[in-house]
């Protein structure tokens, strides 16, 4: 599965559990509910705003890293998209900005605290590179 493929298919895809017609009632306020919405189900605010939450936590391809995945057949499985995932968020606990992930035989520079690559490139591609302005590798 490309990259591209992946996010679009991620940003296509139900959330869990928001339904963005269902309409959320407040507890406890006066005039909240009346008699007849009892047998409504009532989605609290905070499962709403966690379920938020956990969408922009997942990693993001920006577009010239599609292409650059496209035009040097980079493939991606779901289980390498998660081993990104799992990098990422190892340098998010230890407070890196802009890194060097690398993987298999692919090196991937991703803006940590956008948890989104940036670009993508093969082995033969970064042995002819001088990377600049990342604070940190990482080997998965």
């Amino acid at each position: 599965m490309k990259a591209g493929d992946f996010q679009i298919q991620r940003l296509t895809q139900p959330t869990s559990g928001f339904d963005p017609t269902h309409s959320i009632q407040h507890q406890g306020h006066p005039g909240a509910g009346k008699a007849g919405n009892a047998a409504k189900d009532v989605t609290p605010f905070s499962q709403v705003l966690d379920t938020k939450i956990k969408e922009t936590e997942g990693l993001k391809f920006s577009a010239h890293a599609v292409r650059r995945l496209d035009d040097r057949g980079i493939m991606l499985s779901s289980h390498e998209v998660s081993r990104l995932e799992s990098g990422v968020k190892k340098m998010v606990d230890k407070g890196a900005q802009s890194s060097l992930l690398l993987m298999d035989d692919n090196a991937y520079i991703v803006s940590v605290k956008n948890r989104t690559v940036v670009t993508a490139m093969d082995m033969q591609t970064v042995r002819d590179n001088v990377f600049t302005n990342i604070d940190s590798v990482a080997f998965l």
